[in-house]
Formats: C-alpha cells, sequence, structure tokens
C-alpha cells in the first residue's frame, strides 16, 4: 500500500523537529561555557537535545518506511514530547510571557497530530503494513 501524504507529512515534521533538537545539541556544546556563565545547565540540554535527536530520526524513520511500530511510537514520542516541553518551561525555566499562544501552539500540534493518526486512512495504512510483515 502506498504511503499516504499525510503519513510522509508527519515524518517530515518529525525529522525536522529532529533536526532543531540535534541543533540544541550542537548549540550546547559549541556555546557550553557561556551557557554556564548566564546560569543555564548545558549538560541538561545537551542530553535533551541529543534525546530528542535519535528519537525523532528512529520514529521519523518508521514513518516514513511504514514499520507498524511507528504509529504507536508517533503517538507516544508527541505525547512525551508535549508534557517534557510543559514542564521543562514551568519548573525548569523561568516564566515566559508568551504562555498563552506557546499552550494555543501546543493544543493545535496535538489536535493535527491525532488528526493524522488517528484517521482512517493512516490506520488503514500501518495496519495493512503490520499484516504485510508477518
Amino acid at each position: 500500500m502506498k504511503r499516504p501524504f499525510s503519513v510522509t507529512f508527519l515524518a517530515l515534521i518529525v525529522v525536522f523537529t529532529a533536526v532543531g533538537n540535534g541543533l540544541r545539541l550542537g548549540e550546547a556544546v559549541f556555546f557550553w561555557k557561556i551557557l554556564e556563565e548566564f546560569g543555564a545547565n548545558p549538560l541538561y540540554i545537551s542530553i535533551s537535545g541529543g534525546t530528542w535527536l535519535v528519537a525523532g530520526i528512529v520514529i521519523g524513520y518508521g514513518l516514513w518506511r511504514g514499520r507498524a511500530w511507528s504509529w504507536a511510537a508517533a503517538f507516544g514520542g508527541a505525547a512525551i514530547y508535549g508534557f517534557w516541553y510543559w514542564f521543562d518551561r514551568l519548573v525548569l525555566q523561568e516564566p515566559h510571557a508568551n504562555w498563552p499562544f506557546a499552550l494555543a501552539f501546543t493544543v493545535l500540534l496535538a489536535g493535527f497530530f491525532a488528526f493524522i493518526l488517528f484517521s482512517p486512512k493512516t490506520r488503514a495504512y500501518f495496519n495493512k503494513q503490520e499484516t504485510s510483515h508477518e
């Protein structure tokens, strides 16, 4: 079965998010001393950036190749990423004034992911992939 456009688009979003976290990792390493000077924790920034880089590449690859496990990985990864983002923002950082925009964007993005992952075309594609690999 041919991969639906929505799955391709979702895979690209996941990979671009992974690349963004790869940049986070690279900048933490490159600006380590400066981050320490301003009280940031470059080790935390590096670990979180590297973790999301690897997770995003694995999930994006799975979505692109139509691996049956990637549907659940994308769903779980999106939920955990959203939780981590808000935990980081509310607990580990100083408060930001733009939280209503960030909350609206998070809800919009979660809805977009859910719309794609739970669409009948997407479900049929991953169910077909699961039965074809047995």
